[in-house]
């Protein structure tokens, strides 16, 4: 602990009305600046040796006293992460109110009944459908939804408190934030709203250089600061800039020699490509985008997947990258304890996607990764149940749905003392357990058995259970864990994987891919800037809104990445495109016509190069050729 950390926990603050207004107290009003004090008082600093007791054992308030801004010194070494599969017979909702409540605060603390109890509410709010049968849903008409939204648990003065403490330049420069920040964001995140997490993220996991960007941004937004301030803040978090030039032909190599390199570097990355004049953003998004696509072909064996649809002609549809409807979770492997049985390769990709990843993150790039809710949740050291390998492959679960329940009726008639007749007479669907046909291998994966020689071993009635509870572990857990250990080992590098807890499956869905949405005419035009030719009421431009509005998810994909060099918005949509989509008029030369000239683009400043077409047909018709001609190569236009 330094001594200005020292001064700002434990120095003595000003009281209000006789209570204690010390911004580390969470039930405090407002208190005086530290900034303002530090330097105008005088601080009586008594310190000592600590006792070898004192040095191993934390006291009870460590949680408190460690500040919410520390940085992860050891970046190599993943964060611990408690992964379980719960018994597929217990309510999701009794497992979770079974276990310890989490260490939010010390239980001496005025606010900590009170914030286990909120912890439980959000509990039942989320799990209550399975206090009732399936019968009982279907009449209520509930589709499984949470019974309360996001929005009722946000506490609009604890954001605004913590939104107050992250605006704090000192602060943030001495990582001296009071450590609730820290315990509520991790533990009691729905506390907060999404942006407000973010914020804190970026301010505490990212290095104080990026801290200091934000802080700038945000006050730029708020319009707080002058502008000699804005400018000296700039050039104080302004970020040092690494550039690297690779090769497109070997993309993958190269990825994995920077990411080797520069992932755990503070300076932001920048990548050109051998025999192309094109830098900057566009270039770089565009790297984000390849590697996601190489990550995902089927040749390496990396992912549970699916066999693609048939195409229009009724033949099975052929393609380099894996069919996984669901998202990407990675492909079971028999492993044994230090990952033995995961090939090398396996493990060195899932470290390099965890850099991959996180390297994005840190420079608030996007990667094209669609993972699946389990895989978020893996990674999260949530609690894994059925509800996760519906998410997965609702196939594999409907199968075993059924086997679960036939399993979940012979207990219940065990347990009232029926006949072993009748015990042994349940079927499913009139067809004898013994006689479907299954072993103690897991469901699509012969080579990877459940038990020791479970290929020799059949299911019955009195294994069932066993076998069902086997399925859920191998599958989301045991036949995994070296994959997902070796992504959050490889993530951790760059900044600590447990930083991400504050956010749930979905929200790092959008902090990892960004947004998909549907652009609509009105929607689209008020985002767009027009320019260098063009208005609001230009008859191109009305032209191409109605064809972006007409353009399905594949195009659309196909179209951002041809203007921007990813096929993903960041969060906040379009509105939050930075810099805003332009689109000025591109001058025919001569005597050419206009429709002779395919439009252009510059990916750095978002510009769309728009010749002013005769007509809609025309204009769609080389806009799309400009889209799938265009790719792959960054040239002057």
């Amino acid at each position: 602990m330094t001594i200005f950390q020292a001064i700002r926990q434990f120095g003595a603050a000003p009281a209000v009305g006789g209570r204690d207004s010390s911004s580390d107290n969470l039930s405090s009003g407002a208190s005086s600046s530290l900034g303002q004090r530090l330097w105008g008082d005088v601080h009586t600093v008594h310190y000592r040796l600590a006792t070898t007791a004192e040095e191993c054992e934390p006291d009870g308030d460590a949680r408190l006293d460690v500040t919410a801004s520390a940085e992860v010194e050891d970046g190599a070494a993943a964060a611990e992460r408690t992964v379980s599969v719960r018994p597929h017979d217990a309510a999701p909702l009794l497992c979770t109110l079974g276990r310890a409540l989490p260490e939010i605060m010390p239980s001496t603390h005025t606010s900590s009944s009170v914030l286990r109890l909120l912890w439980l509410l959000q509990a039942l709010a989320e799990h209550w459908p399975c206090l009732f049968s399936r019968a009982e849903l279907a009449e209520m008409g509930a589709n499984g939804d949470a019974a309360l939204p996001p929005s009722a648990f946000v506490n609009r003065k604890l954001n605004a408190k913590l939104l107050r403490q992250l605006q704090d330049p000192l602060a943030l420069c001495s990582r001296s934030l009071p450590g609730w920040c820290s315990a509520l964001t991790s533990d009691c995140g729905f506390l907060f709203n999404f942006d407000s997490r973010r914020l804190f993220l970026h301010s505490t996991a990212f290095g104080l250089s990026r801290a200091l960007q934000r802080l700038q941004q945000h006050s730029q937004e708020g319009g707080a600061s002058s502008v000699s301030s804005e400018r000296s803040e700039f050039r104080l978090g302004r970020l040092p800039r690494q550039k690297v030039r690779i090769s497109r032909a070997r993309v993958m190599d190269s990825a994995f020699k920077v990411m080797e390199l520069y992932a755990s570097h503070k300076a932001l990355l920048e990548v050109e490509y051998f025999g192309e004049v094109g830098t900057g953003l566009g270039p770089t998004l565009e790297f984000y985008t390849l590697v996601s696509l190489e990550l995902r072909r089927s040749e390496l064996g990396l992912w549970h997947s699916e066999e693609p649809p048939p195409s229009t002609d009724g033949e099975a549809a052929h393609s380099p990258h894996v069919h996984a409807p669901h998202g990407l979770f990675p492909r079971p492997v028999a492993q044994g304890d230090g990952s033995a049985g995961v090939p090398a390769r396996t493990l060195g990709l899932f470290t390099f996607m965890g850099r991959f990843v996180a390297k994005a993150m840190l420079d608030n790039r996007l990667v094209d990764l669609p993972f699946s809710t389990p895989f978020y949740r893996h990674l999260l050291g949530h609690e894994l149940g059925m509800a996760d390998l519906l998410a997965l492959s609702p196939q594999l679960h409907a199968s075993l749905r059924q086997l679960h329940e036939l399993a979940l009726e012979r207990n219940r008639l065990l347990r009232a003392g029926a006949p072993s007749a009748q015990v042994a007479a349940l079927s499913l669907q009139g067809c004898a357990v013994s006689d479907l046909g299954l072993d103690f291998t897991l469901p699509g994966f012969p080579q990877v058995e459940l038990v020791a020689g479970g290929a020799e071993v059949s299911v019955t009635l009195d294994n069932l259970s066993e076998y069902v509870q086997l399925v859920l572990q191998k599958m989301l857990l045991d036949g995994v864990r070296a994959q997902m250990d070796a992504f959050s080992k490889g993530f951790s590098e760059v900044f600590g994987a447990e930083r991400l807890r504050a956010f749930s499956a979905d929200e790092l869905d959008l902090l990892f891919n960004g947004m998909r949405e549907r652009w609509d005419r009105e929607t689209v035009v008020e985002q767009l800037k027009f320019d260098h030719g063009y208005t609001r009421s230009s008859q191109a431009v009305s032209f191409l809104l109605d064809i972006l509005s007409e353009f399905n998810e594949p195009q659309l994909r196909q179209f951002l990445k041809f203007v921007t060099g990813s096929p993903r918005l960041p969060v906040g949509g379009l509105a939050r495109l930075s810099p805003r989509l332009t689109i000025v008029q591109k001058r025919p030369e001569g005597a050419l016509s206009a429709d002779a000239y395919l439009p252009s683009v510059m990916t750095c400043a978002n510009y769309l190069k728009l010749p002013d077409y005769s007509s809609k047909a025309v204009m769609k018709e080389r806009l799309l050729t400009a889209i799938n001609e265009g790719q792959g190569c960054f040239l002057l236009s």
